[in-house]
């Protein structure tokens, strides 16, 4: 960025300066007293900065300083070389631990109790910002700048527009003597409104956390319109329905895509190139494998054989593997087809890593009956965060921060039915 200022007649000149990653506003006086590759640094957002002073002839009827103030970022690639430069890459990292999350989860359960409940949202909002500021991109930490009084008001909310309509048509249905056809009518409704609970749920909370989640001190948001995503629900479900379940990847990814794509970090959009086709035959290869296990344990079953027993086996022998290798195969295509300007994600994730994390996190909840729930939470984060990474030139500099706010009610809509989104995709 290049600023100009005159002389005046003491030869003292006053310079604006802007810094390039905050846009805080700074003044130099006494320009005359500054040398070439002076540095000095934002005290906003530490950011450093050098001053360069070109030597160029400047006529003496209208002096002027030209003064050229640039960020330590490394420049923007020169498209003559740009074959030379190679991508940077920033990696995930979760540095939290098990053993001081167990005694902060063990203070939120006291607490809890003695509240009968009501402390949950503030331990929940305690544990959101421990994870969060362990979890790292790049040099850089997390921070969640949500409170226990938001989560609490959501719930509220949340209980209050849609819990009490399905606790009223659930308790018609099981407690008064109704006419057939209206008892039919209580319990489509009741259906109705859990089936749209889930996509509200999904965006409403996802723009929350957004809007509480920042990085580099600059804030996420999410954008998507609550009837948009409810369209594409209930048309992915109705097509999914009538495919026997065969739409289910492409509704699958174009959940993943309106999500990814409506996505800010501060003023920069993140994008998704995936398509359903991309997931089709992982899917497509379970599906069937899953009808043909669940045959052949059926038609044991209903000949009596004597081998029944090892039949059943084949589900979570066979099938368990399975479908952790499909769930291994969309999150990685998922994050793998998720940008950022010019710059990609990518995930290491396998099926094999996957089957490990589970079946250890299975042994340490049967083996300690529950109590190492905490290290099962830092395993995860490890997991997953580890797997992630950005390849590409991203200039976070020009990233400015855009204010976006939303109501609470959403997070209280996915602590109804625990979906959402905490550290996943």
């Amino acid at each position: 960025m290049t600023t100009t200022a005159a002389h005046d007649e003491t030869n003292r000149a006053t310079i604006g300066i802007t810094c390039r990653r905050c846009l805080a506003q700074y003044r130099i006086r006494d320009a005359h007293r500054l040398t070439n590759a002076s540095r000095s640094t934002c005290r906003d957002c530490g950011a450093r900065f050098a001053v360069v002073t070109p030597a160029l002839p400047i006529d003496a009827e209208q002096q002027a300083l030209h003064v050229l103030i640039e960020t330590t970022t490394p420049p923007a690639p020169d498209h003559s070389d740009q074959d030379q430069q190679q991508p940077s890459t920033m990696h995930g990292t979760f540095r939290g631990s098990g053993g001081t999350l167990l005694g902060m989860q063990i203070v939120n359960l006291c607490l809890t109790l003695i509240t009968l409940g009501v402390y949950h949202f503030w331990g929940k909002a305690k544990i959101r910002r421990y994870l969060f500021s362990h979890t790292a991109f790049g040099s850089d930490r997390f921070a969640y700048h949500g409170t226990g009084k938001e989560l609490y008001q959501g719930f509220l909310k949340a209980m209050l527009v849609f819990g009490l309509p399905y606790v009223s048509l659930i308790a018609m249905h099981s407690f008064l003597d109704l006419p057939r056809w209206i008892d039919l009518l209580s319990q489509a409704l009741a259906g109705l409104v859990l089936f749209l609970y889930v996509p509200i749920a999904t965006v409403n909370a996802r723009r929350y956390r957004c809007t509480r989640t920042s990085w580099r001190g600059i804030r996420f948001s999410f954008r998507g319109r609550t009837t948009d995503f409810l369209k594409l629900y209930v048309r992915g479900w109705a097509f999914t329905f009538l495919t026997l379940g065969t739409y289910y990847p492409y509704f699958q990814t174009q959940r993943q895509a309106f999500l990814h794509a409506q996505t800010y970090f501060g003023n920069h959009r993140f994008g998704f190139t995936g398509h359903g086709s991309g997931i089709m035959l992982p899917f497509a290869l379970t599906l069937l494998s899953t009808y043909v296990v669940l045959g052949l344990c059926g038609l044991a079953l209903a000949f009596q054989l004597t081998n029944a027993g090892l039949t059943l086996l084949l589900i979570p022998f066979v099938l368990g593997p399975l479908w952790i290798w499909l769930l291994g195969q969309k999150q990685k295509y998922f994050w793998d087809h998720t940008t950022f300007g010019e710059a990609r994600f990518s995930s290491n994730i396998t099926w094999q890593k996957l089957l490990t994390l589970y079946l250890g996190n299975i042994g340490l909840l049967l083996v300690t009956m529950g109590w190492a729930w905490p290290w099962v939470t830092v395993r995860n984060a490890r997991f997953y965060i580890g797997a992630l990474s950005l390849q590409g030139p991203v200039d976070l500099d020009r990233v400015l921060q855009d204010q976006a706010e939303s109501s609470v009610t959403g997070e209280g809509f996915s602590h109804l039915l625990d979906t959402g989104f905490d550290m996943d995709a």
